[in-house]
């Protein structure tokens, strides 16, 4: 318990500096003073306070909101199937999500329509299609009685909506193609405040959800059965699971675009090296660790001191997954 919450302390630490420090990292290296007038009110120049404000700030939030999000969503999905492998986007989540896109901006030559694709209609087609795999996924939850099926059910509608967005792409132009697969490599730059200021509060509203299930994801560690035993309705449980994952996946994949690894790899990360199972702190210490990660990729992604911008999707593989072979492999070392 000491660890655990020292762990917590020492991340949340962390996770305030590098937050801090990625303001002041970017194309061009902004003065402490500076900064510190744009976020409290201060005599800031007005180019930086734009930067500080209107393109960093809403940058650097929305990622910290996305690693949170699907970290902790992630975690859901390992405990419930006790799978190190299952992530957010297991259950068509996400692919729901990048229907909704690729309908919107394939539109133009689907259908002549060509005032859908901008960035408000397709974080709005985002939503709707995540919503509607999720409506799916909770009847098809309520009438299983197994996980594993409804992890099968959900690979199964996963692959399904994929072969139909594929069918989508082979009938549309370049143009559109182009634009969709512009969104699939994500991106935190497109966001404003008022938009990080909805996406907070369908954090607050999933790690809500999940926060009340801790009881429950305790208890599915050994099993359903086990689980029952000890008095946990295992069919709300689930539904509420399902609901609290397709909300903070959904919510992030509106915003930017599909994640790649971030849900798979931290609580896995997390659980090689925090010795409790016990969800009141591995709930907490997954989505700082997610935040903190996601920050620093992103920081990378922008990379500094340049007008390059790197696809976040490719940066988080590529720095998650060292990280994961290597504790693997110092874990494994320790345990030999």
């Amino acid at each position: 318990m000491v660890n655990a919450l020292k762990h917590i302390l020492f991340l949340t630490m962390l996770l305030i500096v590098v937050t801090i420090l990625a303001l002041f990292i970017g194309s061009e290296v902004i003065p402490f003073s500076e900064v510190m007038n744009a976020l409290f009110g201060g005599n800031s120049t007005k180019v930086y306070n734009f930067i500080v404000l209107e393109i960093r700030l809403p940058r650097i939030l929305t990622a910290l909101f996305a690693g949170v999000s699907l970290s902790v969503a992630g975690l859901l999905m390992q405990t419930y199937f006790r799978n190190s492998l299952a992530g957010p986007s297991i259950l068509g989540v996400t692919a729901g999500a990048s229907l909704g896109v690729a309908i919107v901006t394939m539109s133009a030559t689907l259908f002549g329509i060509t005032a859908f694709a901008s960035g408000y209609s397709i974080a709005f087609a985002s939503v709707v299609g995540s919503i509607t795999v999720l409506f799916v996924i909770l009847i098809i939850a309520s009438r299983i009685g197994n996980g594993v099926l409804l992890l099968i059910v959900g690979i199964i509608l996963s692959s399904f909506i994929g072969a139909t967005v594929t069918i989508l792409q082979y009938f549309t132009d370049a143009d559109s193609i182009q634009k969709y697969i512009l969104w699939t490599m994500g991106s935190t730059t497109s966001t404003t405040l008022s938009d990080v200021g909805l996406l907070f509060f369908i954090v607050v509203l999933g790690i809500g959800i999940s926060i009340f299930l801790i009881k429950p994801l305790n208890s599915l560690l050994m099993g359903e059965h086990y689980a029952q035993s000890l008095g946990i309705d295992i069919q709300k449980s689930r539904f509420l699971i399902v609901l609290s994952t397709g909300i903070l996946t959904g919510g992030v994949t509106a915003f930017c675009g599909p994640i790649a690894f971030i849900g798979l790899a931290v609580p896995h990360l997390v659980k090689l090296n925090v010795r409790s199972s016990n969800h009141n702190y591995l709930i907490p210490i997954t989505g700082l660790t997610g935040g903190l990660i996601m920050i620093f990729a992103d920081t990378i992604a922008q990379v500094p001191f340049s007008e390059l911008q790197l696809p976040i999707n490719a940066v988080t593989s590529l720095i998650s997954a060292p990280i994961i072979i290597t504790t693997i492999l110092k874990h494994k070392s320790s345990n030999g």
